[in-house]
C-alpha cells in the first residue's frame, strides 16, 4: 500500500490523524476545537477559534464516523455542534454567526462573514444526517433566512460581511455555499435547494468563469467586474468547482462538462514537477513561490476518474503525502512549503484536515458512486 492509495490516507487517518485532532486538537473544557496546532503537536490554545474551523472539523467527524473510519466521531460532532451553536449562534445579540470566539466561548470577532456561513450550514448537514434533529433542521432555515434577508444583493449573490459590507467581493464563498447547499440538498430534510444552487451556477458561469481565457477570477468589485492587473489564478479552486460543478450535476441531472475541461486547462498548469498545486499562477508561470497541502489534496480529488486517470489523482496524493504530510508529527502536517520544500509557516492549522477528509472521502469507491461506475467501466 502507498501514499497514492486512498486506503494508505484511510489508515493514517484511522491511526493518526483523526486520534490527533480529537484529542490535542480538542479543547474539553469548552467544548470547542482549537484553531492550530504547533508543529510538534502541541495545541495553541490562546488563538482565537474562527467558527469556519469548528464547522469544518464537525464536518470531518461526522463523516469520519458515517464511514466507520472513527466510530467516536459521531459523539464529538454532536457535542462540538452543541458548542458551536452555543458560542456563536446569536451570541452576542446580533442574527447570524459570529466569525470567532476565544476559549470559553466569549465573542472577539463579531462580523457575519459569508465564507463563514457557508461552513455552518455544511456543519448542520452533517450534523442532520448523523442524527436528523428538528432543531438543526431549524437551523438551517434560519441561516438561509439571515443570508436572504441581510446578505443578498442586487447585484447577484452575497456580500462578504454583514452589517458592514467590505470590498473585494471573492468567488470563494460562494464556491462553498454550493457545496453547503448541495449536502443540505442530499439529506432529504433541508427542503430543495435546487434554485438556489443554479443560482450560483449561473453566477459562476457569468461571472466568476473568464469565457475568453477560462481563468477562474479571485476577486472583484461591487458589481461583479473581475479586479486586479493580470489575470493570476488559484489552482487549487479551479480543482474545488471541477468537484462541486461534478456534484451538482449529479444532483440535478444537468450538464457540466464543458465547465469542467475549461477548468482542467488551467489547472494542470499549477500542479509543478513534483505533483504539488503552486498556490498562484498567472499566463507566463507562478506567482507566488509556494505549494499548499489543501489545493494539492483538491487536485487529487478533481483527477480522479471519471473526469481524471487514477494516476494522476495517485501522482497527487504522493505530493501530498511527501511534501506535506510525512515530515510532520504523526497525524499531522505542514501546510505551504516554497518550491524547495521548505517549512513557510510554524503551525498546523485544523482547517487542512477538511481538504484531507473530504479528498479521501470521495477517492474511496464505495462513498463516490461516480468513481465507482468508473471504475467498473474501465475494468
Amino acid at each position: 500500500m502507498t501514499a497514492g492509495e486512498p486506503a494508505f490516507w484511510i489508515d493514517w487517518l484511522i491511526r493518526f490523524a483523526l486520534p490527533l485532532w480529537s484529542e490535542a486538537g480538542h479543547d474539553a473544557a469548552d467544548g470547542s476545537f482549537v484553531e492550530r496546532l504547533g508543529l510538534d503537536g502541541g495545541p495553541q490554545l490562546t488563538v482565537p477559534r474562527r467558527v469556519m474551523v469548528q464547522a469544518r472539523q464537525i464536518h470531518v467527524y461526522a463523516t469520519a464516523a458515517r464511514n466507520g473510519w472513527f466510530p467516536a466521531g459521531a459523539d464529538l460532532a454532536m457535542r462540538a455542534g452543541d458548542a458551536m451553536i452555543a458560542h456563536y449562534c446569536q451570541a452576542d445579540g446580533s442574527r447570524g454567526w459570529a466569525f470567532a470566539c476565544g476559549r470559553g466561548g466569549g465573542v472577539v470577532d463579531e462580523r457575519r462573514d459569508l465564507y463563514a456561513h457557508a461552513f455552518v450550514l455544511l456543519a448542520l448537514a452533517s450534523l442532520i444526517r448523523l442524527e436528523g434533529q428538528p432543531r438543526h433542521v431549524a437551523l438551517v432555515h434560519r441561516t438561509l433566512s439571515f443570508l436572504d434577508r441581510e446578505m443578498a444583493d442586487p447585484a447577484g449573490g452575497y456580500v462578504e460581511q454583514w452589517p458592514t459590507a467590505v470590498l473585494p467581493r471573492r468567488q470563494n464563498p460562494h464556491m462553498h455555499l454550493l457545496e453547503a447547499l448541495l449536502a443540505l440538498h442530499a439529506t432529504g430534510r433541508c427542503g430543495d435547494q435546487t434554485d438556489r444552487m443554479a443560482a450560483l451556477v449561473d453566477l459562476f458561469d457569468r461571472r466568476f468563469f473568464g469565457h475568453e481565457d477560462d481563468v477562474l477570477s479571485e476577486q472583484y468589485d461591487a458589481h461583479w467586474n473581475a479586479i486586479g492587473g493580470e489575470r493570476t489564478l488559484e489552482p487549487g479552486h479551479h480543482f474545488e468547482w471541477i468537484w462541486l460543478l461534478t456534484r451538482y450535476a449529479a444532483a440535478t441531472g444537468g450538464s457540466v462538462e464543458p465547465r469542467i475541461r475549461r477548468l482542467l486547462r488551467h489547472g494542470l498548469r499549477g500542479i509543478d514537477r513534483q505533483g504539488r498545486a503552486m498556490e498562484v499562477i498567472g499566463r507566463d508561470g507562478p506567482v507566488t513561490t509556494s505549494c499548499r497541502l489543501w489545493a494539492t489534496m483538491e487536485a487529487a480529488k478533481a483527477l480522479a476518474p471519471p473526469l481524471g486517470e487514477m494516476r494522476q489523482s495517485s501522482a497527487a496524493l504522493e505530493a501530498a503525502w511527501r511534501t506535506f504530510c510525512a515530515p510532520a508529527c504523526p497525524g499531522g502536517w505542514i501546510d505551504r512549503v516554497d518550491v524547495q520544500g521548505n517549512t513557510l509557516v510554524e503551525w498546523m492549522p485544523a482547517s487542512s484536515l477538511y481538504h484531507i477528509c473530504t479528498t479521501v472521502d470521495c477517492l474511496h469507491p464505495t462513498r463516490n458512486p461516480l468513481r465507482l461506475q468508473a471504475l467498473a467501466e474501465t475494468a
